[in-house]
């Protein structure tokens, strides 16, 4: 891996620990059992954004609404939104519940934290899910990701038109080993 993707990646850890250290971990496992999963655990972060999924068996939305509110008066975001997708269903997300924690302008470098919950039956596809990814990366795999999502994340249609499971899936399922080759891949230019 090239140095400047290492470090970045491994800061960014370093800011990621130092949030959960701070209470964030804390704040959560008062709900239930936290995972902290995504490109965190996969060791593919190139911006500041965190997956944290939460076992509770079942979830409830009273009760998940208490480390909402830790997590608020904690980092003090200037934005979360709940999503119940277990009423919702939205196709591709987890039948949970949901709360988007938004420290301000993600694309200018605040941290963004997605916090999910669902019951074990639920979080078992997470986890096989980042385990069976997490199998598959090879060392040149991992740098050819994060290169690609380094050119990407700040793109005005990263994670609405395209997400990082397209730049895994060009990497690892099409051989793609470039950035313009990713935005070949999907059927748009870097622009």
């Amino acid at each position: 891996m090239t140095p400047a993707i290492t470090e970045s990646d491994e800061a960014l850890h370093r800011e990621a620990d130092g949030l959960l250290d701070a209470g964030l971990r804390d704040a959560i496992a008062t709900y239930g059992e936290v995972h902290v999963i995504g490109s965190y655990a996969l060791r593919l972060m190139t911006w500041r954004d965190l997956d944290i999924h939460v076992v509770r068996d079942p979830p409830d939305v009273a009760g998940f609404f208490e480390p909402g509110g830790a997590i608020a008066a904690l980092l003090e975001p200037h934005r979360m939104h709940f999503r119940d997708e277990r009423r919702v269903g939205t196709v591709g997300l987890p039948r949970g519940l949901y709360w988007g924690v938004y420290l301000g302008d993600e694309r200018a470098g605040a941290w963004k934290i997605d916090v999910w919950s669902t019951d074990r039956a639920g979080f078992e596809d997470v986890r096989l899910h980042g385990e069976r990814l997490a199998a598959r990366l090879s060392g040149a795999s991992r740098q050819t990701i994060l290169n690609i999502k380094s050119a990407c994340w700040r793109h005005p249609e990263y994670r609405r038109a395209f997400s990082s499971a397209d730049i895994y899936s060009a990497v690892l399922d099409h051989g793609v080993a470039e950035v313009e080759g990713f935005w070949r891949f999907i059927g748009r230019t870097g622009s």
